[in-house]
């Protein structure tokens, strides 16, 4: 039976087939150099958004199982419930008020929804989605801000747990836990650097080149199936299926 995380990564390994199409199409020398930079720069901040949203969707699946799996708020990791009730408070401070009478009143109901959400959270309505709050990152998304989407929901350094499968120690030709590692931070590191680079300075006549782009997106690859690999591996059952009682093997019983 197909996982959620199977199905969260098959959309995201499509979306990269089609970023990878793009690349084709456009990187040929055929096309002028001001369209192959253009497509190439437009690859690369596409490429980013979607890692970045898969990331956020995948983590806030592992996040619903955590819950899922709870009899009850208090068996929650701390940290969840005090990093939706804060994100909650910090978005809602920065609502923006309209000053007509519609506006006002969108903008108070909206405020009064999420904060209710978020209060009967913690009060122990473990049915409430507080998960968009949840499972939002502030920066890139690098392997630390990565790390801590999961660690709200309990699962420590989820960076390692992914490069430290063989299809990660195969993309990087790498069996030291210590270079394997440091290869997967500078990696990433590297690409979002690259990505800042174009979207601070979107009239530089330079990108990067199809072939970087192609590497790119084996790396995103191949770490995508290592992540639902882990994931599938870590999720906790639902606390209904853990306190089912086992069936009688004796006749009669």
């Amino acid at each position: 039976m197909t996982t959620v995380f199977e199905a969260i990564t098959d959309d995201f390994l499509d979306d990269l087939g089609a970023i990878a199409a793009l690349v084709g199409t456009f990187g040929a020398s055929s096309h002028p150099i001001k369209a192959r930079i253009a497509a190439a720069n437009s690859s690369t901040l596409l490429l980013a958004a979607t890692f970045e949203e898969f990331v956020r969707e995948m983590a806030r699946e592992f996040a619903r199982a955590v819950v899922l799996s709870a009899s009850s708020v208090d068996n929650l990791p701390k940290k969840m419930t005090a990093t939706a009730w804060k994100r909650t408070m910090d978005g809602l401070g920065r609502i923006k008020f309209d000053k007509s009478e519609n506006g006002l009143s969108d903008a108070f109901g909206s405020a009064q929804s999420r904060f209710s959400i978020v209060y009967d959270f913690c009060r122990g309505d473990l049915s409430k989605d507080i998960y968009r709050e949840l499972i939002h990152n502030e920066r890139n998304m690098r392997p630390d801000q990565l790390n801590e989407l999961f660690n709200v929901s309990g699962l420590g350094n989820v960076c390692r747990l992914c490069y430290e499968k063989p299809i990660m120690r195969s993309f990087y030709g790498e069996d030291d836990n210590s270079n394997l590692g440091k290869k997967f931070f500078s990696s990433f590191n590297d690409f979002f650097e690259r990505r800042n680079d174009i979207a601070h300075a979107l009239s530089a006549q330079k990108s990067n080149g199809p072939q970087q782009i192609e590497t790119d997106i084996r790396m995103m690859t191949c770490f995508a199936q290592a992540l639902r690999e882990t994931l599938e591996g870590a999720a906790p059952l639902p606390s209904a299926m853990q306190s089912a009682p086992e069936h009688e093997n004796a006749p009669g019983g």
